[in-house]
């Protein structure tokens, strides 16, 4: 057995009695959750396919596959009913995935075979396979709005490596906290959500279809059943004007905030909410395993732009900027979290990662600053950066300098076209009441006039996309 899943296997077995599941109403004990992966490796013990499809049914058998297929040391790799049937031909088609465990009928002709994963074929006791820890844990697969979804595998190695740099740096959890799992499982902060509490002991609160997504996070932290949770900062926006301000939660202890920029101005309406919480901000992309900067918020916040600081690496992973001796660009990472390569696809690994001084280094595309004191700072995508009549624009200042301005909502620039192919800035504001005229008058004090928007939609929320970070590409779609 490898050291991963020798730890998740003697988890499993000492807090059999805990309760592992909750989702809705229903609670599930690690040892339910154990038995139902034991019915699911007898029937993946008759098969040869590696990579394991597992059609997402947010219910406890899904749950239970990821458990059944690491104890055969396989891979899983995630399918969203959802997802365009093109989509997801094209994940089965890469990964070579022959076999999808699913709970519910699949309607979509994939042309392989589904396995049941409620049958119940009967279930011996025995040990997970002794697999090597270079075998890959999962393998997700990016959104492709852009061409063909490139595979990120992840291997046990690396998630060894981010549990050991989780528990150094917050804490071990214990089997009395409650953990919030939030996201879809074809976002890799879903691993986070479920694989820390399996190898504490502890309970996974995870969310359900029947009711949106924020109104079921809201009634579970006024509730106070929460202690541990990482957020994406877009449901803030959500569940920030539902708060009442006479109401605290009490319970929650630990609070990260991953996936997208996270504003001072979002904490600090946060912050009176949770006066219990140690809250961080955390930073990290999919090919270097879940997230691997920290940065504790405390009285003074370190920002940019409003936006603030990552911090530090978290051990097992390492950071720096392009050019060795600049304080601002492109964020390289290396280190025992980082995935080697995209799945089978040598241009877009030649693209993304390189070798520098001997170590592989992937290029994460964010632009970064880092003080004196070694902390970064995120300023934006790389290609979020856009030239408006031959002046180089920083989409993140314009929004900064606009949420100065917004009593109760955030902005969101992007660059769109005109009709003469020119750029041109489009401010998105989350807020149907706001006066533009005041807006742009505040923007005209502080910006020069190439920052200045030429158009400002105002919209109730924000579309989120499968992850619950802010859809830019569907913000775009809506510009007339």
């Amino acid at each position: 057995m490898n050291k991963f899943i020798e730890s998740l296997y003697y988890s499993f077995k000492k807090n059999s009695d805990n309760i592992c599941l909750q989702i809705e109403n229903n609670n599930y004990t690690y040892a339910e959750v154990y038995g139902f992966a034991q019915q699911i490796r007898s029937q993946l013990q008759n098969t040869d396919s590696h990579n394991i499809g597992v059609y997402l049914t947010d219910d406890v058998y899904m749950y239970a596959s990821i458990l059944a297929i690491w104890f055969e040391g396989k891979t899983y790799v995630p399918l969203h009913p959802t997802f365009p049937i093109s989509k997801n031909l094209n994940i089965i088609r890469q990964a070579e995935i022959n076999i999808i465990l699913s709970s519910i009928e699949v309607h979509d002709h994939f042309g392989i075979e589904i396995l049941n994963s409620t049958e119940n074929l009967g279930k011996q006791e025995t040990f997970p396979k002794n697999s090597p820890l270079s075998n890959n844990a999962y393998i997700l697969f990016t959104s492709g709005s852009t061409g063909s979804p490139k595979g990120v595998p992840i291997q046990f190695s690396n998630l060894f490596y981010f549990a050991d740099s989780f528990h150094k740096t917050f804490g071990n959890l214990s089997p009395t906290d409650n953990v919030l799992q939030m996201f879809e499982l074809t976002f890799d902060l879903s691993v986070m959500s479920y694989l820390i509490p399996w190898l504490n002991g502890a309970k996974i609160v995870a969310l359900h279809k029947k009711e949106t997504k924020f109104l079921q996070i809201l009634d579970l932290l006024e509730a106070d059943e929460i202690t541990v949770a990482l957020m994406v900062p877009s449901i803030l926006n959500l569940i920030i004007p539902y708060l009442d301000a006479q109401t605290q939660n009490k319970s929650l202890r630990l609070n990260l905030f991953c996936g997208e920029a996270l504003l001072t101005k979002q904490i600090e309406e946060w912050k009176d909410f949770i006066p219990n919480a140690h809250i961080y901000n955390v930073y990290g992309p999919t090919e270097n395993t879940i997230f691997c900067t920290y940065y504790k918020i405390e009285e003074n916040i370190k920002q940019k732009n409003g936006i603030i600081s990552i911090g530090k690496s978290m051990i097992n992973s390492n950071m720096e900027l392009n050019e060795d001796e600049a304080d601002q660009g492109e964020l390289l990472l290396s280190g025992k979290l980082l995935a080697q390569s995209y799945w089978k696809n040598d241009d877009k690994t030649k693209e993304s990662f390189l070798i520098k001084n001997g170590k592989i280094f992937y290029k994460t595309g964010d632009c970064c600053i880092r003080d004196k004191d070694g902390d970064y700072f995120y300023v934006n995508r790389i290609d979020f950066q856009a030239k408006i009549n031959g002046f180089r624009v920083e989409l993140s200042e314009i929004e900064y300098f606009a949420n100065q301005k917004l009593q109760n909502a955030i902005s969101i620039a992007v660059v769109s076209k005109d009709a003469g192919n020119n750029d041109i800035l489009i401010l998105f504001i989350n807020d149907t009441t706001v006066d533009v005229s005041e807006l742009l008058s505040h923007l005209k004090k502080h910006l020069p006039d190439y920052c200045i928007p030429s158009k400002f939609i105002k919209l109730e929320n924000f579309p989120v996309n499968t992850s619950g970070k802010t859809d830019r590409i569907e913000l775009k779609k809506m510009i007339i």
